[in-house]
């Protein structure tokens, strides 16, 4: 069996993902009541303050998808999470079906 690796930022890459999933049903909860017009201005701000206190890391923009032969962040294909240079190094050998390299 392959025994992976663990960096620092795979762990704290996972650390987030975790807070976002268990946070994440609240926050668009509290969207939805603070759109709601239906509800008093003292309610409301309730709900401004209570979203205020998320922390910046239960957002989607603060993760980074990675590679998952070379675990680099850059350039990352999302529906494989392959890196640009393995996804051209498998394709051209012929482990991803469906994609050939095309030149002029």
């Amino acid at each position: 069996m392959l025994k992976w690796k663990r960096f620092g930022w795979t762990v704290k890459d996972e650390k987030l993902r975790k807070t976002f999933k268990n946070t994440e049903m609240r926050k668009y909860i509290l969207k939805s009541m603070l759109s709601a017009t239906s509800y008093k201005t003292i309610y409301r701000m309730y709900f401004i303050n209570s979203f205020r206190k998320f922390s910046r890391q239960t957002s989607l923009g603060v993760y980074r998808n990675y590679c998952l032969f070379t675990y680099s962040g850059r350039v990352v294909f999302r529906k494989f999470k392959l890196s640009r240079h393995v996804f051209k190094s498998m394709a051209s050998k012929g482990f991803l079906c469906g994609f050939r390299k095309s030149s002029f």
